[in-house]
């Protein structure tokens, strides 16, 4: 499990206020290129201030010596601004014991795939995932919302008109 961080700035970008830090595990292929290609699109477009990638272990260790204390920090400043708003960033954040080789155990937190945090002017306004127990925004559907032209990365949460909510286990 890999314990270290990496972070791409990707600056140059034309107008906006919106500013998007996508975080992913490594390796960096497949849906998270497509995520990073999308976001350019959006920079490019106008739509979109900025965006950093940053890459993140699969699991942090939450207990003992090894814990990566900014990290965490971070993720609970995420968690905190989906429980103001009654939601949840769990899953994709999981938290569970780990069973080391020699008898010991520790606690663990996974972290998602991909998860994309919007500020506008600084402030956090947004993290994708989130759900509110029913309803799962995702980032893919805050990235649609944004090409569609919707402004405001508080997406389809409350009155706003951003993002429509994909009702899970609906047709």
């Amino acid at each position: 499990m890999s314990k270290e961080t990496g972070q791409t700035d990707e600056s140059d970008a034309p107008g906006g206020a919106l500013e998007v830090d996508l975080w992913v595990r490594r390796p960096v292929c497949g849906p998270r290129t497509t995520v990073i290609d999308r976001l350019s699109g959006l920079r490019a477009s106008g739509s979109l201030a900025d965006f950093s990638v940053t890459t993140w272990p699969e699991e942090l260790v939450l207990t003992g010596a090894n814990r990566q204390a900014e990290l965490l920090d971070t993720i609970e400043r995420f968690e905190d601004w989906a429980a103001d708003r009654g939601l949840s960033l769990r899953p994709p954040f999981e938290t569970r014991t780990a069973s080391m080789l020699v008898g010991d155990s520790e606690d663990v937190l996974t972290t998602p795939m991909l998860l994309a945090a919007a500020y506008e002017d600084g402030e956090l306004v947004g993290v994708y995932p989130c759900t509110d127990g029913t309803t799962t925004w995702t980032v893919p559907e805050f990235l649609n919302a944004l090409e569609a032209g919707a402004r405001g990365p508080d997406a389809g949460l409350g009155d706003h008109p951003l993002l429509a909510p994909t009702e899970r286990g609906t047709s």
